[in-house]
């Protein structure tokens, strides 16, 4: 029978043992714990003459401590049990390997390592957590270093790293002060996932400045409460080239039999579509009609600015001169013919160039 032990007692019958190649203490209980450990502190005697209404009293340590390859270890082949006067969303956890509970603030169970993970779990899920109050988290994680660690990490090789779930509050929780809070990696599948099966809910929210290293993705519409802030100078489509061989970007193209774009070779063409975006300091804004092609497309700028291929030796173009094609193929030229002009204007220069071939920007306004 366990003897209970208060203030500076000590028991009278400690328990040790040693084995060479098993167990050193082994516990069996048909109803209750196979091993059980307490350390209730220490209570130091009052100074003579002094009454104490309430001891001061010396808090208690570990009421187990193991150390070794595992600290602890436990093993349970028991499953998944039904337990009463526990409130649990799903089962709790009868039968775990290591199952720690605390009735007041501190944590059930808490891990440190100087080097390693403070915890670590592998099986089916490596780490579940259940939160049951309204403001807590299922699983919390904090990282406060100055390094590249996270609060909370997971990997797994098929499934989900970390999963969360909570009935009202935070399913995951990561907080950290320098580095992340949230990481997820997946070499083949997705990083970061979220789901929410209510219409009216998000997968996701984030409050602050959203950056994005890669492509984006809308299946379907994407809302846009204030500016869209885009870099790009213009708005290009994509057309199907009459060969493979595609123009460089600043190469003037117009539209052939078949409409379909191929480079410009003649003098006020009336036929001209726009400039290949992409050449210079500017890029596109917009791309309309991107799609895979076995013919080869281009992008052409249709609206905006773009640099263009010009030919200065028909006549000196200068600044807001109209610009049409010209007999060198993929060039533009002043059009200094306003009959020939209408209809074949490609748009506006936006720099001078005095003599010879060249790239200049311009502003595309067909007409």
């Amino acid at each position: 029978m366990a003897e209970t032990t208060t203030g500076n007692a000590l028991p009278s019958n400690p328990l040790f043992g040693t084995n060479e190649s098993t167990a050193g203490v082994t516990g069996h209980s048909n109803t209750g714990p196979g091993v059980w450990g307490q350390s209730i502190g220490l209570v130091p005697p009052a100074p003579p003459g002094v009454q104490r209404s309430q001891p001061d009293t010396q808090p208690g340590t570990d009421g187990v401590l193991g150390e070794g390859n595992n600290g602890v270890r436990g093993v349970s082949a028991a499953g998944w049990t039904k337990a009463t006067g526990i409130d649990f969303a799903f089962l709790p956890p009868i039968g775990a390997g290591v199952w720690g509970t605390n009735t007041a603030a501190g944590p059930g169970v808490f891990g440190t390592s100087t080097s390693s993970d403070g915890v670590s779990g592998y099986g089916a899920n490596g780490v579940t957590g259940q939160c049951s109050g309204p403001n807590g988290s299922g699983v919390y994680g904090t990282g406060n270093g100055p390094g590249t660690g996270a609060g909370v990490t997971g990997i797994n090789l098929n499934g989900t790293g970390v999963s969360g779930q909570d009935l009202s509050g935070t399913g995951v929780s990561g907080t950290s002060v320098t580095g992340t809070g949230v990481s997820g990696t997946s070499n083949t599948g997705v990083g970061v996932q979220g789901i929410c099966k209510d219409p009216k809910g998000l997968a996701g929210k984030f409050t602050g400045d959203v950056e994005i290293d890669g492509d984006i993705t809308g299946v379907n519409n994407i809302t846009v409460k204030n500016d869209v802030v885009l870099t790009g100078a213009d708005c290009a489509e994509q057309f199907d080239m009459y060969d493979s061989k595609l123009p460089e970007p600043g190469t003037i193209v117009v539209i052939d039999d078949e409409g379909k774009l191929r480079e410009s070779h003649r003098a006020y063409d009336k036929r001209v579509a726009g400039v290949v975006s992409g050449a210079g300091e500017f890029r596109p804004a917009i791309v309309l009609d991107r799609r895979a092609s076995a013919e080869g497309r281009v992008s052409v700028a249709l609206v905006g600015k773009v640099y263009c291929k010009v030919d200065a030796n028909p006549a000196p173009i200068t600044v807001g001169d109209l610009l049409t094609t010209s007999a060198r193929p993929g060039f533009a030229m002043k059009a200094d013919d306003p009959a020939q002009a209408f209809g074949a204007v490609i748009g506006k220069a936006l720099k001078p160039f005095r003599a010879g071939q060249g790239m200049i920007p311009i502003l595309v306004a067909l007409q």
